[in-house]
């Protein structure tokens, strides 16, 4: 015995798939470039900077301090490290 998987005993050709909101949506074709660009072209709009511009305080550093920041964040990560094997051993 087969069951009935039709509402109201209407065929299934004539009810239509709803799908999700997102397959409703009328969208153009686009690459994925052409979104890329478009989105920074909307944030640029909106005010906000795109992330290739933008460079961190530590770029507009001169070379030597970058290093001495550099060179003493891996001291303290190292002193850290040390610090909790001596808390171990002890």
């Amino acid at each position: 015995m087969t069951a009935n998987n039709h509402r109201n005993d209407e065929p299934a050709s004539g009810r239509r798939d709803q799908g999700t909101v997102l397959d409703r949506m009328q969208m153009p074709p686009m690459s994925g470039d052409e979104a890329l660009r478009r989105f920074h072209k909307d944030r640029e709009a909106g005010g906000l900077q795109s992330q290739s511009d933008e460079t961190t305080e530590l770029a507009k550093l001169h070379p030597v301090m970058r290093f001495a920041v550099v060179a003493g964040t891996f001291i303290l990560i190292v002193a850290a490290l040390l610090g909790v094997l001596y808390l171990i051993g002890a």
